[in-house]
C-alpha cells in the first residue's frame, strides 16, 4: 500500500511539474494531422478551443518561469524547454494556417529557432534545435506528404545553422561583455589602489576579500576627491585661471598622476607623467615654488597638456611631506598676466588646506583600521578564552587569521623539544590533505628556523618554492607567493608555529603583520592553557601507573554506560580481574617488580579491548573492563584471552624469572543485575568465587564456592568476531 501511495504521489508531482510537455505533444499531433490546414476564413470553433488551451498552458508555465529565483536551476531549465516546445508547435500551427511550408510565414520558424537557441540555457538550446528538426521532419513527411528529401535536408541545415550560429554568437557576446566588465572592474580597483597609495592611506594594496578595507579606502578616496575639487574650483574662479591641477605620485612610483583638475581647455593629457622634464619637473627637483611668466605661445614644458600649451603664465607649488616631494599644485593663465606674490600665498594656503584634509583622512582610515583589528582580536580573544580543548583553540585562531589577512593555506604545527620533532596539528586550504598529520625532525626549513629563532619568517613575507622550504622538500606548498611563519612562544619557549600562505603577493605586509603577531601570541597562550587543562583532566581521571581510568572515573562511566544500555535495551558486561598471590610478589621481588606486573596487566587489557570498551584500575592489582553491547558469553571469551595472555608473560627480575596468574569474574546487565552498584558487587563476588575455587580461572555470576568455576568455551559466542 505504501508503495502504491508513493508511486501515485510521484506521478502526481511529475504531471504537475511537466504537463507542458504533454500539451506540446498533443498539439504537435494535431498539427501533424493537418487540423489547421486551409485558409484563415475556414477556422472553426475547435481551432479557437485549441488556441485557448495553448494560451492557458503557456501562460501558466510562463508564470512558473517568472518565479525563477525560488526555483532550482534544473527546474528553470526544464521550464525553458517546455516553453520553447510550446512556441515551436504554435509557430508550425500558424505556418500551417498560412499555407504550410511553402507559405511566406515559414521563415518565422527560423527566427524562432534562433531566438530560442540564443536565450535558452546551454543544454536546452541544443535540445530545442532538436525538437525543431523533429517537427520539421514530421510536418514535411506526415502533414504535407512531401517526398523531396533535398528540400527537407535544406530546411534542416538552415535550422541547425540558425540555432548553432545564434548560440555561438550569443555566448561570444556574453563572454565579450563579461571580459569588458572584468577589465573595467580591474581598472577601477587598480585606480583605487594607485590613488590610495598616492594619498598614503594604505602602505600596500589591500588584500583581496577585505571588503571592509576596500569600502573604507574607497570612501576616503572619494571624500578627498570631493574636497580637492572644491579647493581647485575655488582657486580657478577667484584667480581667473585657465587650468588648476593637482599632480601626485606614490612611494613606489616616480611618475606623476592627475588627482583632480579644473580647466577651461580640452587638451589635457591622461598621464602618467615623468618627473624629470619641464616646469613641473623643475618644481620637484628644486622643491621650490616656480613662478613663470611671459611664456611664448606653444610652450611645451607643461606635461599635463597634450601638445603645445597656449598659456602665458604658470605657477607650481610643491607638496612636501617629511622632506619628500609628493606632488605639485599647478595653475596657469592664457592671458599674459603673471602671478603676484599674494596669489602665490593663496595657492600655498589652498595647498595647506588640501594637506590637512589628506592628513585627516589618513588618521580616519588608521583609526577605522585599528578599530577593525581590535574588534577581530577581541572576538578572537573571547573565542580563545572560551575554548578549553586544543581543537577549539586552533579553529578559533585560524578563523581570526582569515579575517585579519585572507589566505589560501593555514597550518598549525606543534614542536616537541624533547624529541626535536615538528608535527602538523591542523591544515586548511590548498594542499592541506598532503600536510595533515605530517611529522618531521629539526631541519633547515623555515618552520624549524622560526622555532629556533623565535622570530617570524620570511622577513619580507615573500615566498619562492624553488629556493625556500617551509616544512620538507617533499611537502612544500605550491603556487604560493606570500608566506608568513609565526612562532608560537610561551614563556620564551616555542611550542609550534602558525603558518599562513597566499597566492597573491604582499599578503602579509607591515599593515597586517603586527596584528597577526598579536594573534599568534594569544593563540600560543590559549594552546598552552588547553594543554594544561587536558593534563589536569588526565590526572583527575587516569591512573598514573597504567594509563587506565581511575576508580572515580570508572564509577562515572559505569553509571553512564548502564543508563545508555537501559535506554536502548542493550547488554552491558563487566569483567573484574585480580592478580593471584600478588602480595607474595611484592614481598619476594619488591614493589618495583610489582609495579611492572601491574603495568603489564593494564597494557594487556588496553591492547585486547575493543575501541568502545573501558579499562580502569580499581585499586591495587584489581582491574575492571566495561564491555558495551556484549553478553556474558562474549565477556567470558575476552576474560579467557586475558587470563591466557597474562600467564604467558615472563618477567625478568634480579631473583630470576617470574610468571603470574590472574582470576576474573564476569557479570552482565540485565541478566545478573539492574543497577551499577549491584552489577559491580555481583562481578566482584564472582571474582571471589574464582579465588576460592583455585584461582587462575574465569567465573560468571551465580557460581558458588566449591564448584568448578572455569566454564567451557561456547561453540559460537555472539561476540567472538568483535573480539
Amino acid at each position: 500500500m505504501t508503495t502504491l501511495v508513493h508511486a501515485a504521489l510521484t506521478f502526481r508531482r511529475t504531471v504537475r511539474s511537466s504537463y507542458g510537455f504533454a500539451v506540446a505533444a498533443v498539439l504537435a499531433l494535431v498539427v501533424l494531422l493537418g487540423v489547421f490546414e486551409g485558409p484563415l476564413s475556414a477556422l472553426r470553433a475547435e481551432h479557437a478551443l485549441v488556441g485557448g488551451a495553448w494560451v492557458a498552458v503557456f501562460g501558466a508555465r510562463l508564470a512558473s518561469r517568472l518565479r525563477g529565483p525560488r526555483l532550482r536551476p534544473g527546474a528553470i531549465a526544464w521550464i525553458d524547454l517546455e516553453l520553447g516546445a510550446l512556441l515551436l508547435v504554435a509557430a508550425h500551427a500558424v505556418v500551417q494556417v498560412g499555407g504550410g511550408l511553402a507559405s511566406e510565414l515559414y521563415p518565422v520558424i527560423f527566427v524562432l529557432v534562433a531566438f530560442l537557441a540564443s536565450f535558452s540555457r546551454a543544454p536546452m538550446g541544443a535540445a530545442l534545435v532538436g525538437v525543431a528538426l523533429v517537427l520539421e521532419v514530421g510536418v514535411h513527411l506526415v502533414a504535407e506528404g512531401r517526398q523531396d528529401w533535398r528540400e527537407l535536408a535544406l530546411h534542416g541545415a538552415f535550422l541547425v545553422c540558425f540555432g548553432v550560429m545564434s548560440m555561438l554568437f550569443t555566448r561570444v557576446e556574453i563572454a565579450r561583455v563579461r571580459e569588458r566588465s572584468r577589465r573595467e572592474l580591474d581598472d577601477e580597483k587598480e585606480k583605487l589602489k594607485t590613488e590610495s597609495r598616492m594619498f598614503r592611506l594604505v602602505a600596500a594594496p589591500s588584500a583581496e576579500g577585505q571588503r571592509d578595507e576596500d569600502r573604507l579606502v574607497r570612501s576616503s578616496v572619494e571624500e578627498l576627491h570631493h574636497q580637492v575639487f572644491h579647493v581647485l574650483q575655488l582657486l580657478h574662479r577667484t584667480l581667473d585661471l585657465h587650468t588648476c591641477v593637482l599632480l601626485m605620485r606614490s612611494d613606489d612610483d616616480e611618475r606623476l598622476r592627475i588627482v583632480e583638475l579644473v580647466t577651461d581647455g580640452d587638451q589635457i593629457a591622461s598621464g602618467p607623467f615623468s618627473t624629470g622634464e619641464g616646469a613641473v619637473g623643475a618644481v620637484i627637483k628644486r622643491q621650490l615654488t616656480m613662478n613663470l611668466q611671459n611664456l611664448k605661445p606653444g610652450y611645451k614644458g607643461l606635461c599635463y597638456y597634450d601638445g603645445p600649451a597656449l598659456v602665458r603664465a604658470f605657477i607650481g607649488v610643491p607638496i612636501v611631506e617629511s622632506g619628500v616631494v609628493r606632488g605639485v599644485l599647478c595653475a596657469d593663465r592664457i592671458d599674459d598676466r603673471p602671478f603676484t606674490e599674494r596669489e602665490e600665498l593663496a595657492l600655498e594656503g589652498a595647498l595647506a588646506q588640501v594637506l590637512r584634509a589628506l592628513q585627516n583622512e589618513r588618521v580616519f582610515v588608521q583609526l577605522e583600521r585599528t578599530k577593525r583589528e581590535q574588534t577581530v582580536l577581541h572576538r578572537a580573544s573571547t573565542k580563545l578564552g572560551a575554548a578549553l580543548d586544543e581543537d577549539a583553540v586552533v579553529e578559533a585562531g585560524l578563523e581570526a587569521a582569515q579575517e585579519i589577512a585572507p589566505h589560501d593555506l593555514a597550518v598549525v604545527t606543534y614542536y616537541d623539544a624533547d624529541d626535536r620533532r615538528h608535527r602538523v596539528r591542523r591544515a586548511l586550504g590548498a594542499g592541506a590533505e598532503e600536510l595533515e598529520g605530517l611529522t618531521f625532525r629539526d631541519n633547515t626549513s623555515l618552520t624549524a628556523m622560526a622555532v629556533k629563532n623565535r622570530h617570524y619568517l620570511p622577513y619580507r613575507g615573500d615566498f619562492d618554492a624553488r629556493q625556500q622550504v617551509v616544512f620538507t622538500k617533499r611537502h612544500n606548498p605550491k603556487g604560493m607567493r606570500s608566506l608568513l611563519i609565526l612562532p608560537l612562544v610561551v614563556r620564551e619557549d616555542a611550542i609550534g608555529t602558525l603558518t599562513l600562505a597566499a597566492e597573491r603577493t604582499a599578503a602579509f605586509n607591515d599593515a597586517v603583520r603586527p596584528t597577526l603577531q598579536v594573534l599568534g601570541n594569544q593563540l600560543a597562550v590559549a594552546l598552552s592553557n588547553a594543554h594544561a587543562v587536558k593534563r589536569l583532566e588526565e590526572m583527575a581521571t587516569t591512573d598514573g601507573l597504567t594509563g587506565c581510568l581511575n576508580k572515580r572515573a570508572f564509577h562515572e562511566e559505569l553509571d553512564r554506560k548502564l543508563r545508555s544500555a537501559a535506554r536502548f535495551g542493550r547488554k552491558l558486561s563487566l569483567i573484574v580481574t585480580d592478580i593471584d598471590h600478588f602480595k607474595s610478589v611484592n614481598d619476594t621481588y619488591g614493589h618495583a617488580v610489582g609495579d611492572v606486573v601491574i603495568r603489564e596487566l593494564g597494557a594487556i587489557l588496553r591492547r585486547m579491548k575493543r575501541e568502545t570498551d573501558i579499562v580502569a584500575r580499581f585499586g591495587g592489582e584489581e582491574f575492571c573492563v566495561l564491555c558495551e553491547e556484549t553478553d556474558t558469553e562474549g565477556a567470558i571469551l575476552l576474560a579467557e584471552r586475558v587470563r591466557e595472555e597474562i600467564s604467558k608473560i615472563v618477567f625478568e627480575t634480579e631473583l630470576g624469572k617470574l610468571q603470574v596468574k590472574a582470576s576474573l569474574g564476569v557479570a552482565t546487565y540485565p541478566d545478573h543485575a539492574s543497577t551499577p552498584a549491584e552489577l559491580f558487587d555481583i562481578t566482584d563476588k564472582a571474582l571471589y568465587v574464582a579465588k576460592q575455587n583455585g584461582r587462575n580461572q574465569v567465573v560468571t555470576a551465580g557460581v558458588k564456592p566449591g564448584k568448578p568455576g572455569k566454564p567451557s568455551k561456547p561453540s559460537k559466542p555472539p561476540q567472538a568476531a568483535a573480539r
